[in-house]
């Protein structure tokens, strides 16, 4: 009994506690005692044992509450895949209630994309009773689509796994996170790619290096132009490891005068040697490199090869230096023509007054002869200097072949082996300009030969028909071959040998052949050249010819022809015109001098008017400071449309001396001519 009965007992029996010994047994008591010690040992345990289930109750309702609110997705699944418990968290995620997703299979939520991850998945812990675990799509019940990451275990009952745990984590946001990370490593391939190419497209060469002058990287274009291969190659080297080893101490300078001062260094040209022992021009900018703290780290340099704009400044200067010397030769041709004109004049003069067995004579012809030579050397000077379009003559080629062949190999070691049948055509062409021609592919012949030797010169008659393999039209035409015994052109160069400033020699700036072409261009002729490496080049010129071959013929009629008729002879020199007037006199001519066109129109004009006209003009195309034959002869045809006039001139490259009749003209002379060419030329167009 407990106390509290205890005490009962005593106040029913009308005693204190104090004499209980005296009323009950000492067995009794004994007995009674012990049941109070039981008593009061039960208490004891049953408070324990209230307080134990206290805990558990607390512990169950923490176990519930981590169960149910856990910051993952919690399942147990059948073997056959149904959803047999689910956590709030899991519900919550799938967004259905948990009572939704009791008996449903999980295999609903997955996305349909996979279905076929899933299932494998599946039967991966299914085969093994293991764990497993795989990251997919999954569905919420409002379709929208999440990523997630699965992990099973099975849960063993009897030795069998017949339930799954299954824990489901929603990754989306580290799906998010890696796939931002995956487009941001893409963005910086592309961008370090683009880069790359942009560094190695554009048309200069870029390098960087750093304060040692080393090289820290560079565009492909600088690497090969270094002699390597790749950029990658030249990091950690210097310029002493380059191809320009001669100039790599003045490039170490540069780097280092821009470092020091800081101040950049642009557009300055500078000479380089290339690794196949070229030198070329380059125009070069180099800047310093800062970091984010302003200081220099090392230098940013680019070149571009200015080599050919460099050539083409020298030959623009070259042309310049051309064009006026052309044009002081033009003023010292056309003195000189005139004072030739007058010699030559007056020589022919006197000879025509003598017998040809006169001892005076033969020193007369002679010296006409030489004065012919010196015209013929001042139209090679003008050739040479100015060109212009062809003035074209009848022209023997073998005369013309053997003269300047000569001229172009004077004081070389080459000479020149002929094959000139008796039998050639005359071409129809401009003799200064042909021998041009002639004259550049026999020094280029020769430059090909290091220690010169012997270049075949082959002409023949050739009759042209439609041939696809020449763009020329169908006729006649003088073939000259050219053969040199060089090393030859590769194949690779032979379309270019014609092209303005193409070279393969170490001088020169490939101009010769380039002029040649231009010439036969201009003649309606054509130039090819054919080559192989160690055999020599054979360079062959087609050029117009006259229709019927070459004949000797006896002529009858003598040499300076007499006539009748009234002239006007207009030129600015007073001695021309008294020498020509005097020798056309003794020829029987009536003949009317003026200084410059306006006197000549005037004159021509008032002989009209008188009944009197004139029947031929002679006119000098240029006179300094007065209106001269270009212009004078469009009023005179005013005057007159039948207007018989010849144009005379020391410009022999002039247009109008080579298309005479396109300016209104009836006949051309070129000064210095002799009494002969005047009178022949006089009765052709008199008598047209």
């Amino acid at each position: 009994m407990g106390a509290l009965a205890a005490e009962m007992v005593w106040e029913g029996l009308g005693q204190s506690p104090e004499n209980i010994d005296t009323l009950i047994p000492e067995e009794i008591r004994l007995r009674f005692h012990q049941l109070y010690i039981n008593q009061i040992e039960l208490e004891m345990q049953n408070e324990t044992l209230r307080e134990a289930n206290g805990e558990l109750e607390s512990a169950r309702a923490r176990y519930f509450d981590l169960y149910e609110q856990a910051p993952v997705s919690y399942c147990i699944l059948s073997e056959a895949g149904l959803i047999l418990e689910a956590n709030l968290t899991a519900a919550t995620l799938l967004g259905v209630s948990r009572d939704a997703l009791t008996r449903q299979p999980l295999a609903q939520f997955i996305h349909q994309n996979d279905q076929d991850i899933y299932a494998l998945h599946r039967q991966q812990y299914l085969d093994t009773g293991g764990a497993s675990g795989c990251e997919l799509r999954m569905v919420k019940h409002d379709n929208t689509v999440f990523w997630a990451h699965l992990a099973a275990a099975a849960a063993q009952q009897s030795g069998r796994a017949s339930e799954y745990r299954v824990v489901i984590n929603d990754i989306s946001k580290r799906k998010r996170t890696e796939a931002a990370l995956r487009q941001s490593e893409q963005n910086a391939t592309e961008a370090k790619n683009l880069l790359k190419l942009v560094l190695d497209t554009i048309p200069v060469r870029l390098f960087w290096k750093n304060l040692n002058s080393v090289f820290l990287g560079c565009n492909t274009l600088f690497a090969q132009d270094a002699g390597y291969q790749i950029p990658e190659e030249l990091i950690g080297l210097d310029d002493y490891h380059m191809g320009w080893k001669e100039q790599a101490a003045m490039y170490r300078q540069d780097d280092f005068e821009v470092m020091n001062s800081g101040k950049p260094k642009l557009r300055y040209e500078e000479i380089q040697t290339t690794p196949d022992g070229k030198q070329i021009w380059l125009a070069t900018s180099k800047v310093p490199i800062r970091d984010t703290d302003d200081n220099i780290i090392g230098i940013l340099g680019t070149y571009e090869d200015i080599t050919q704009r460099k050539w083409a400044e020298e030959e623009l200067l070259k042309a310049q230096k051309l064009e006026s010397l052309g044009l002081i030769a033009g003023g010292i041709a056309h003195d000189f023509n005139n004072i030739l004109m007058v010699i030559l004049g007056n020589i022919s003069f006197a000879r025509m007054l003598l017998s040809p067995q006169d001892k005076a004579y033969k020193r007369l012809v002679t010296a006409e002869t030489a004065s012919l030579q010196a015209k013929n050397l001042t139209r090679k000077f003008l050739t040479f200097s100015k060109g212009g379009a062809p003035v074209k003559n009848s022209i023997s080629a073998a005369h013309l072949i053997k003269n300047y062949g000569r001229f172009a190999l004077n004081g070389t070691k080459s000479t020149c082996a002929y094959t000139l049948p008796d039998d050639l055509w005359k071409i129809d062409a401009d003799e200064g300009q042909i021998g041009q021609v002639i004259t550049n592919v026999l020094i280029n012949a020769h430059q090909s030969m290091q220690d010169g030797g012997t270049i075949r010169v082959v002409c023949r008659n050739v009759v042209v028909t439609e041939n696809p393999n020449l763009p020329l039209r169908p006729g006649n035409y003088l073939e000259i071959s050219i053969q040199d015994q060089g090393d030859g052109i590769p194949e690779e160069y032979l379309d270019k040998v014609f092209d303005p400033y193409f070279t393969t020699k170490t001088t020169g700036h490939g101009l010769g052949l380039a002029s040649a072409y231009s010439i036969m261009k201009k003649h309606e002729g054509y130039i090819v050249a054919e080559s192989a490496v160690g055999s020599g080049t054979t360079v062959t010129l087609f050029i117009p010819a006259l229709a019927s071959q070459v004949t000797q013929t006896k002529r009858d009629e003598p040499e300076i022809l007499a006539g009748e008729g009234k002239i006007l002879l207009m030129d600015d020199d007073p001695m021309i015109l008294q020498t020509v007037a005097d020798a056309l006199e003794e020829l029987g001519y009536q003949v009317a001098l003026a200084c410059d066109g306006q006197g000549a129109i005037g004159m021509y004009a008032d002989a009209r008017q008188s009944a009197q006209p004139f029947d031929l003009v002679i006119m000098d195309l240029t006179i300094p400071g007065g209106l001269g034959g270009r212009e004078a002869i469009q009023k005179l045809l005013e005057i007159d449309p039948e207007a018989r006039v010849i144009v005379s001139s020391g410009y022999c490259d002039d247009p109008v001396m080579a298309d005479y009749k396109d300016y209104g003209f009836s006949g051309v002379i070129a000064k210095p001519y002799c009494l002969t060419e005047l009178s022949k030329q006089m009765q052709l167009v008199l008598h047209d």
